[in-house]
């Protein structure tokens, strides 16, 4: 699922923020620990040369040293910052000679390639965990006084100083856990800020959307007519009226231009009607003239169905409204059923049940809708089928039914057959425009009823079609006192 334009612009805003928050809050905790680290080793480069001239002084490296490195404890007591000193002197060999009273020096014992790269002259630096859950910062170096017979310096052991990490180590943990308060409140108050600067950028545009949403196409005078928005939004809504504005007028000439076609259509195609069956009269006709003069006369009567349902989309359109008379149901079956009996000779059509009833309308649309739906039944159902209409009170609703015995509509075309130029071809049958059965559905829908259909593959199917029956209000706003 795609998430919407403010849940993403509010997503980007945070996750840039958190992104932002986390680089700054590892910079500064690693650049902290790494200067008060370096502060660190600068104390005990200091020790270490305190321990060097003391060493010095004594020439050598020996247990009766001992009284040095008390000295230097002492020393390193007297003031506040050194308090957790410790000091170790090995001779070259790695074995402790004298070393800080307290202290388990073999756990600041040095490996063999520890003690050659001391000796060769390396300053090694490690932080270690002694007993006492105390991390201590070790410098370790090599003692050296004088120089030798072959003119080196003469190495005469190693010293070891360390000092508490917690000077540097406890600064960077307050640090990080204020910044981590801080850094969870940041992003909460990120996130009220992010969703409501979102909300306020989309909500020009989702009135567009709004708008854009509850246009029609047999509607398209509705116009967003945005004022004051940002520049974005209010050349989108500008550009979307210029559309809208066009598409009006090409509709207007479409429907204008179909409407003045249909009408004009119709006056030649009745008149030919009329010929036809007046030819049709003679008596003297031979049977194979007479059967083309009935295949012209059906021939034209389906190009007035289609012109007549070409017409009422072209009015629907332009947004006519059904007329609301009385229009009795069953004598409308009853025309449509004689009209509609030399469609298909081979198909019995008639009339099931019949109510009287009586309904508010147009009456020339309702018989259109009838038409519609007896032509399209008559169409699918095969030769020696049946095609029946009934018509019945229920409630406060007339049912018109239409029934066939064809081969039925499949469940994945179901949904489409009320669309306009949408044929299904499915059931082997060709032809029709794919207007039939959208125009008898919108006819219903503007009358205040509904089409619903009932089908099974191999059997048939019903379409039925519910009308309000006219209430007492009605029946006095179409009928006003004298």
């Amino acid at each position: 699922m795609s998430l919407s334009i403010r849940w993403r612009l509010a997503a980007g805003i945070i996750v840039a923020f958190v992104i932002t928050l986390a680089a700054l809050f590892f910079t500064v905790h690693f650049a902290l620990q790494r200067i008060l680290t370096d502060d660190l080793d600068d104390g005990l480069t200091e020790d270490a040369t305190l321990v060097l001239v003391q060493v010095a002084v004594a020439s050598d490296i020996n247990p009766q040293n001992q009284h040095l490195v008390d000295d230097i404890q002492r020393n390193a007591s007297a003031t506040e910052a050194r308090t957790a000193f410790i000091t170790i002197l090995r001779d070259p060999q790695g074995n402790a000679v004298v070393w800080t009273r307290g202290v388990q020096e073999q756990n600041l014992a040095l490996t063999p390639e520890e003690l050659e790269r001391v000796l060769a002259g390396d300053v090694l630096k490690r932080t270690v965990d002694l007993p006492g859950e105390k991390e201590w910062r070790v410098r370790t170096q090599r003692l050296t006084v004088g120089r030798n017979v072959a003119g080196g310096p003469n190495v005469v052991g190693v010293v070891q100083v360390a000092r508490l990490t917690e000077p540097a180590v406890n600064p960077v943990n307050t640090l990080l856990g204020i910044l981590i308060a801080e850094g969870i409140a940041a992003v909460v108050l990120t996130v009220g800020v992010a969703l409501w600067l979102s909300r306020g950028a989309v909500k020009p545009l989702q009135r567009v959307i709004d708008v854009a949403a509850e246009i029609e196409a047999s509607d398209l005078r509705r116009r967003i007519h945005a004022e004051r928005q940002p520049e974005e939004v209010q050349k989108l809504a500008d550009t979307f009226d210029a559309m809208l504005e066009r598409l009006d007028s090409a509709f207007q000439e479409q429907g204008n231009v179909v409407m003045d076609v249909s009408h004009e259509l119709r006056t030649p195609l009745t008149v030919l009607k009329g010929n036809l069956e007046v030819m049709l009269m003679e008596p003297d006709l031979g049977s194979e003239l007479r059967a083309q003069y009935e295949m012209m006369s059906a021939e034209v009567s389906r190009l007035i169905r289609l012109t007549s349902n070409l017409l009422y989309m072209a009015s629907a359109q332009a947004g006519r409204e059904p007329e609301r008379r009385p229009v009795e149901l069953d004598i409308v079956c009853l025309e449509v059923v004689r009209q509609s009996r030399d469609l298909r000779p081979d198909v019995k059509l008639g009339l099931k049940h019949e109510d009287q009833v009586t309904v508010l309308g147009d009456r020339d649309q309702i018989r259109q809708m009838v038409l519609n739906l007896v032509e399209n039944a008559v169409k699918y159902t095969p030769g020696g089928g049946e095609v029946a209409l009934s018509l019945s009170r229920n409630g406060s609703y007339a049912e018109l039914a239409v029934s066939d015995t064809g081969p039925g509509i499949p469940q994945d075309i179901l949904p489409h057959i009320f669309q306009r130029f949408y044929r299904g071809n499915q059931r082997g049958v060709m032809g029709g425009t794919g207007l039939g059965l959208a125009i008898a559905d919108r006819i219903a829908r503007s009358h205040g009823g509904d089409i619903a259909v009932k089908s099974s593959v191999g059997k048939g199917s019903t379409f039925t079609v519910r009308l309000p029956l006219p209430t007492a209000s009605d029946q006095d706003a179409t009928h006003p006192a004298d």
